[in-house]
């Protein structure tokens, strides 16, 4: 995927909308556009934030030893001594289990099936895999709860 994304020409690179960096792939690529990629809007840093930490090139250190960017791929954020994945960052960091709680509460409300979300599920749902059963407002919810998360973290800002 990262190499992919240094062979594209700068103007794709930079394109200021997801939809036009979007179109720009399928024309040249045959990507197809997920259907839950609509869902959201891609304006703001924090949005552009949580794409790249679904797609594995943001600023979390596991992210960023892959690129070898770092020397160590350890959470600086907690004394666990572990990788900062993702999962770990949203689910394991002890610097962040007020948020968390709170994410959670705020996502139980949503819907139903998020009362009692695993661990599992709920990076799911952050990685945008969904279940066609539920309307797609509830996603929308669900992602601004999550971009809440991100930016009451403070991890990246």
């Amino acid at each position: 995927m990262i190499r992919l994304w240094n062979t594209l020409p700068a103007h794709v690179r930079q394109e200021k909308h997801y939809t036009d960096f979007l179109n720009h792939m399928h024309q040249k690529y045959k990507i197809h556009e997920y259907i839950h990629i609509d869902l959201f809007n891609y304006d703001t840093e924090i949005d552009n934030i949580y794409m790249k930490m679904r797609y594995h090139c943001s600023k979390l250190n596991v992210d960023q030893f892959k690129l070898h960017f770092v020397q160590d791929s350890k959470c600086t954020q907690c004394h666990k001594n572990k990788q900062e994945t993702l999962h770990h960052y949203f689910m394991d960091c002890s610097k962040y289990d007020q948020q968390r709680r709170i994410s959670k509460q705020n996502l139980s409300k949503l819907h139903v099936t998020f009362q009692n979300l695993t661990n599992r599920q709920l990076v799911q749902l952050i990685s945008g895999f969904k279940d066609n059963n539920i309307d797609n407002s509830v996603y929308k919810n669900a992602y601004q709860y999550i971009k809440l998360y991100i930016v009451t973290t403070g991890r990246f800002i």
